[in-house]
């Protein structure tokens, strides 16, 4: 009996240290970025890009297409937060936020739902970024409708492109990854009270960043006209008619309902949306779609 019950700590702690040491490896590095550290720094610092100088924006919106067509998008949204210091004051005594939530659509249209990831750490080129699991754990106590599951994270690639950004720009944080699939009303709303709850306390230690491609499809009526609407309202600053724009659900976009979730959960009230830079217009492979990359930013 004792030596049963040895046996069985002995797979207990076994299976921790597993547990302990799972990193999500990246799937689109040497295709969508590079894929060592020498060839990211080297993208980062062409492009101008400067650690601990920038705007103070609270959240970030970023495309997630390949860097050569979308990565100048992403620094510059970075870049409107990369000047963020903690504290309520904005001072410097307490440095630079220390959890960046990033958000990211799945585009695999069977996968519905909204998911945590309970890797130990996600990998990137220059350094691996840890989950913190403390804040993932206060989300995912709000609402069954949030799941701690990993294998969507280990084939989605709308967070992987970003976060050798976020290691660039902050690279003492942890990351929360949250992934959501499908459309479901329900699930807005359960993600929109959750990071109320969850980060309304620490917004001042916190930077959310959503990855989000807005779609068209020249042929439907109105889908080109959605964009655009889109791009004002983030170029005119228009915080309440934005949040109703994405209520409306009138924006086909990959990423569009944690854009809506965001807004709805409160944090960004008395924030002014600003668009972080010019979007980019990127034909793709399917026929009569197009893709509209842009930067925007919260500050």
């Amino acid at each position: 009996m004792r030596r049963a019950i040895f046996d069985t700590n002995i797979n207990y702690v076994e299976e921790i240290a597993v547990n302990e040491m799972r990193v999500r490896a990246p799937i689109v590095d040497g295709m969508f970025y590079p894929d060592d550290p020498a060839g990211v720094l080297s993208y980062m610092k062409s492009a101008g890009l400067k650690p601990g100088r920038g705007g103070q924006a609270r959240a970030v919106i970023a495309p997630h297409g390949s860097w050569d067509i979308s990565g100048s998008l992403v620094g510059a949204a970075f870049a409107s937060a990369a000047g963020r210091r903690g504290g309520a004051d904005g001072g410097s005594k307490n440095g630079p936020p220390s959890r960046i939530v990033v958000m990211g659509p799945i585009h695999n249209d069977l996968e519905e739902g909204i998911f945590l990831s309970n890797s130990h750490s996600f990998q990137t080129p220059i350094g691996d970024i840890p989950v913190d699991q403390e804040a993932s754990g206060w989300i995912a106590a709000y609402s069954p409708l949030i799941t701690v599951y990993d294998i969507p994270h280990l084939y989605e690639h709308s967070i992987e492109v970003l976060l050798p950004f976020v290691k660039y720009f902050f690279p003492q944080a942890s990351i929360v990854p949250i992934l959501f699939g499908g459309q479901e009303a329900a699930h807005v709303q359960a993600l929109a009270n959750a990071l109320h709850a969850a980060f309304a306390p620490v917004m001042d230690d916190t930077l959310f960043v959503v990855s989000f491609n807005m779609t068209a499809h020249p042929d439907r009526p109105g889908e080109i006209e959605s964009v655009e609407e889109c791009m004002r309202l983030f170029r005119e600053g228009k915080q309440r008619k934005l949040g109703m724009f994405f209520e409306s659900s009138c924006l086909a976009g990959c990423g569009s309902p944690l854009v809506a979730a965001l807004m709805r959960s409160r944090l960004l009230d008395g924030s002014r949306p600003c668009l972080a830079s010019e979007s980019l217009l990127s034909a793709t492979g399917e026929k009569n779609k197009a893709v509209y990359y842009g930067a925007f930013s919260f500050v």
